[in-house]
């Protein structure tokens, strides 16, 4: 088959991770594939993978203009911050009318273009948003994943709600990550259960595994002043109040108090935009390391150095970030939001509650060895059970499904 992928925007997220991998193992088992994102071409380690494979990759490279009207970069669903966009870029709750007009526009032709020489037999629409919308205008059946941001969205950013409303209608299924998110999907849109599946996402079995990782020569390469001895808890994501990442440093305050624990933040954002900054005394950085968006393989290697990790979520569709520090033999703390809850080993907490968290941690970090060696080996074993391959054959079913309803795919179309 010939799949078609959009996205809202570049890698660097868990939407992103999901077309990345999907990707890969169609291609693995004889599919063609094209993926297309905006992105604002910022430097950085990994951008080679997708600006020197233009055969995958079809980028809508920003600024975009015509005439007065100018996007000068490509706007957020929610105000989270992204890896590769500014700090504080917009959301499409601050586009005008005619940059909306303009964005939509410019997709479609873009868009367009690529369906009338790739001659897709499925499109799948990252996110129910935007994007879907301009597919759905264009007069092409696609399927929608949902993936929580942006049903986030859809509360925060009112003027959206119709175009994703409509999209929702019009897709063929909805792809949802989690019964969290399925329940939301029937929650906020005019559609049918029947549309909506649930499809769970799986991790990069092949980077996140255990393996002997030489801590002194990590922390030397990163200039960490780590003590040998002293335990180490990971955490990536965003840097944001959705991730809970002041909640973490409330609770590492409390944590400080009873043992030097080292906590090491991997992601894209700015403390000062997540923090209170008349309440500094509720917060703690002792032996808080920050490391910015980081490769795989980086952050694999300090999963398998850590003790522990932990993702304290407000709000979390399924959290792939946890499989993946599991995925690595590392025991989990995280929050009861309907996403890694439903899997996580280790320990599970009441979201927003620092006491909770810092107890939890401290409890696992306690463990006898006998105990903490076990809880590392059913960490990974859980996790192995979360595959792409089995996530991609259970989406091949749904496209091959629409497909055919569609006679003989989009081509006939054209």
């Amino acid at each position: 088959m010939k799949i078609l992928f959009s996205n809202t925007g570049p890698w660097g997220t868990g939407s992103a991770t999901v077309v990345d991998a999907v990707s890969m193992e169609l291609m693995r088992q004889g599919h063609e594939v094209k993926v297309f994102f905006p992105d604002a071409g910022f430097e950085s380690m990994d951008m080679e993978k997708y600006y020197g494979n233009p055969d995958v990759y079809h980028i809508w490279e920003f600024p975009i203009r015509n005439n007065s009207v100018e996007l000068y970069t490509f706007p957020l669903i929610i105000t989270d911050p992204h890896p590769r966009n500014y700090r504080h870029a917009w959301t499409f709750r601050n586009l005008s009318i005619d940059q909306l007009r303009l964005y939509l526009d410019d997709f479609k032709a873009r868009f367009g273009r690529i369906i009338e020489h790739f001659e897709p037999d499925i499109i799948e629409c990252q996110h129910i948003w935007a994007m879907d919308h301009a597919v759905m205008k264009l007069g092409y059946p696609y399927i929608s994943c949902a993936h929580h941001s942006d049903q986030l969205g859809f509360r925060y950013d009112s003027r959206m709600r119709e175009y994703a409303a409509r999209a929702s209608q019009s897709a063929s299924y909805i792809f949802a990550i989690s019964e969290l998110v399925r329940d939301e999907v029937l929650e906020l849109y005019p559609i049918s259960p029947g549309k909506v599946v649930v499809i769970g996402n799986g991790y990069d079995q092949e980077t996140f595994r255990p393996r002997p990782v030489n801590r002194a020569e990590l922390f030397r390469q990163f200039d960490l002043n780590i003590p040998a001895a002293a335990p180490m808890v990971t955490f990536a994501g965003k840097l944001s109040k959705t991730k809970g990442v002041d909640i973490l440093l409330q609770a590492n305050r409390l944590i400080q108090e009873l043992r030097e624990v080292h906590l090491v933040l991997f992601g894209a954002g700015d403390l000062e935009d997540v923090l209170d900054a008349g309440k500094p005394d509720q917060y703690s950085l002792e032996n808080v390391h920050l490391l910015g968006h980081q490769t795989f393989d980086v952050l694999s290697k300090f999963h398998n150095a850590a003790r522990l990790s932990t993702l304290p979520s407000r709000y979390e569709g399924f959290g792939i970030a946890a499989l993946e520090a599991m995925g690595c033999g590392t025991p989990i703390v995280v929050t009861r939001t309907g996403g890694p809850d439903l899997f996580a080993v280790g320990e599970v907490v009441d979201k927003e509650s620092p006491e909770q968290l810092a107890q939890a941690i401290m409890r696992v970090l306690s463990l006898p060895q006998e105990q903490y060696s076990a809880l590392r080996k059913e960490a990974h074993q859980v996790a192995v059970k979360y595959s792409w391959r089995s996530v991609v054959e259970e989406r091949l079913k749904y496209y091959q499904l629409v497909a055919r309803s569609e006679g003989e795919s989009l081509r006939v179309s054209m």
